[in-house]
């Protein structure tokens, strides 16, 4: 009988976490964004020149903050003919915290880019990470979203 209530006890807690555990989500239409034909010595927002603001929807049942990051991808992670962004401060995001994003509501940011003005970037192909993830819950989602910029020769 006590094996019969354990098993019984053990089979609730892991119904009841499992609930909440698939409760959180997020996604966004962000998820791949390539900028052709940059200038050096420009400046760019994903928002003008895509017509995409970098928009992540909490798809979960309970409030949640959110941070997004920018992060150089690893080697394995590169899109054929692209290289790691050589310097991460081209991209400012116009916020990276977001607190209280209720279900089914956005956390909405521009993503603004930086070219400098020297000859040596022009014709090259970069790639960029973009993290949104949950920080301070219990169980965390995250997307990384993958920005490419494309200068013109």
């Amino acid at each position: 009988m006590k094996n019969f209530l354990l098993i019984i006890f053990i089979l609730g807690f892991i119904c009841f976490n499992f609930h909440y555990a698939q409760a959180g989500g997020l996604s966004t239409t962000f998820s791949e964004v390539t900028l052709e034909n940059l200038e050096t010595g420009k400046a760019y927002s994903t928002k003008e020149v895509a017509g995409l603001p970098l928009e992540v929807i909490n798809t979960g049942k309970e409030p949640v903050n959110l941070k997004v990051e920018l992060l150089l991808p690893q080697e394995s992670e590169l899109k054929s003919g692209f290289e790691p962004i050589p310097d991460l401060s081209w991209i400012k995001l116009e916020k990276s915290e977001f607190k209280n994003i209720r279900p089914n509501e956005a956390a909405v940011t521009n993503v603004n880019i930086f070219l400098p003005n020297d000859k040596q970037y022009m014709g090259k192909k970069y790639q960029i990470y973009i993290w949104s993830h949950t920080v301070g819950g219990s169980i965390g989602a995250g997307l990384k979203s993958r920005l490419l910029l494309v200068i013109k020769p």
